[in-house]
C-alpha cells in the first residue's frame, strides 16, 4: 500500500483524489457547548494554526484502507492519534473533528473499518504508519514521533484503543487512552471485551448524561477504578450529550478532547493546566461529574 502522489494540493492513493485545507482559528468566537469565551477549554475547541491535508491508503483493489489528517507542512516528527470508530461509522462520521485535531499539529489516522472492538485494526493502522515512516520514499518519512502516540475512540471504538494497547505488542508505543461513550462491559462481544487493569498509561473516560443506557457513568467509573494503583485515570460525564456527541465536529468533547491530547502528547503547560488539581476542568458547568481518581471529585 504505497501513496501515489500529484502535484499541488492533491494526494492520490489508490485513484482517490482528496482537497481539504483547513483555516487558520478564528480566536474566541464564543461556542455555548465549550463553555465561556475566556475558558482554556474554550480554546481548543478552536481550530489550530495548522492547514491540513487529508491521506487516503488503499489496498491496491480499488478499496480504502485508512485515512489520514496531517499538517500541509510536515516539519519534524509529529504526534499521532490511532482512532477507533463506533459500530457502523466511518471516517466521514468524524471528519470534522479529525481536520480539527490535526489543526493542532497532529497525525490523526482512521480506519474504514467499523469493527474495531479488537483492536486489531487499530494495530494493523499504527503498524502501516510505522512501516511509512522507516521508508525514504514515504512522505511520512521521519515525521512519525514514535514516543508521542496516543490513541482515541468512540463507543465500540473505546472498547478498541483499549485493546490496541493491553493486546498487542504494538499497543506498547501507547502513551494515553481516550475512550469515548465506553459501553459497559455486558454490551461487549466475547472478543471486544476491555481489562482497564492492564493499561498503564494515562487514561480518560467521557460519556454524557444522555448515554445512560450504554454508558452510564457508573460503569465509566468502575472502569477508572479497576486501574492499577499509580495510573492515572479520569472521568469526565458532560450534561446533556448523548451516544453519538462526538460525531462530525466533537461537539461538547473537542475542546477537551484537544486539550488532553496536547497536554499528553505536547507537553502543552496551558492545556495541562486545565487538569491541575482544582483546575479549570471542575470548574466548567457543562461538566455534571468530574473523577480523577484520588483527587478531589464531584462523584454523586
Amino acid at each position: 500500500m504505497d501513496f501515489i502522489i500529484n502535484t499541488g494540493d492533491y494526494f492520490r492513493c489508490n485513484a482517490v483524489i482528496v482537497q481539504h485545507h483547513i483555516p487558520a482559528a478564528v480566536p474566541w468566537q464564543m461556542d455555548k457547548k465549550s463553555g465561556s469565551k475566556e475558558s482554556r477549554e474554550y480554546f481548543f475547541s478552536g481550530e489550530g494554526e495548522h492547514k491540513v491535508k487529508t491521506h487516503i491508503i488503499g489496498d491496491g483493489e480499488n478499496k480504502e484502507s485508512f485515512i489520514l489528517y496531517a499538517p500541509v507542512n510536515l516539519e519534524g516528527a509529529l504526534p499521532v492519534i490511532i482512532w477507533g470508530n463506533g459500530t457502523a461509522a466511518l471516517p466521514k462520521n468524524y471528519e470534522e473533528l479529525h481536520r480539527h485535531l490535526a489543526s493542532w499539529g497532529f497525525i490523526v489516522m482512521n480506519t474504514y473499518n467499523s469493527e474495531t472492538g479488537t483492536g486489531k485494526p487499530l494495530k494493523e493502522a499504527l503498524s502501516y504508519l510505522l512501516e511509512e515512516n522507516a521508508k525514504p520514499d514515504s512522505i511520512f518519512y521521519m515525521h512519525v514521533d514514535k514516543q508521542r502516540i496516543g490513541c482515541g475512540g468512540h463507543s465500540q471504538g473505546s472498547t478498541g484503543v483499549i485493546n490496541l494497547h493491553t493486546n498487542f505488542t504494538e499497543g506498547n508505543y501507547i502513551k494515553t487512552i481516550v475512550s469515548i461513550a465506553l459501553p459497559a462491559l455486558r454490551w461487549c462481544d466475547p472478543e471486544d471485551v476491555y481489562v482497564t487493569e492492564r493499561i498503564n498509561v494515562p487514561f480518560l473516560v467521557l460519556t454524557g448524561t444522555l448515554d445512560f443506557i450504554i454508558s452510564p457513568f457508573r460503569s465509566c467509573l468502575a472502569a477508572i477504578n479497576r486501574l492499577e494503583t499509580g495510573v492515572e485515570g479520569w472521568f469526565l460525564e458532560a450534561r446533556y450529550c448523548s451516544h453519538t456527541e462526538i460525531q462530525e465536529e466533537g461537539g461538547k468533547y473537542k475542546g477537551i478532547l484537544t486539550a488532553w491530547f496536547r497536554y499528553r502528547l505536547m507537553d502543552d503547560n496551558m492545556a495541562g493546566e486545565i487538569f491541575e488539581e482544582q483546575g479549570e476542568i471542575y470548574k466548567n458547568a457543562g461538566w455534571r461529574r468530574v473523577y480523577r481518581r484520588g483527587v478531589g471529585d464531584n462523584i454523586t
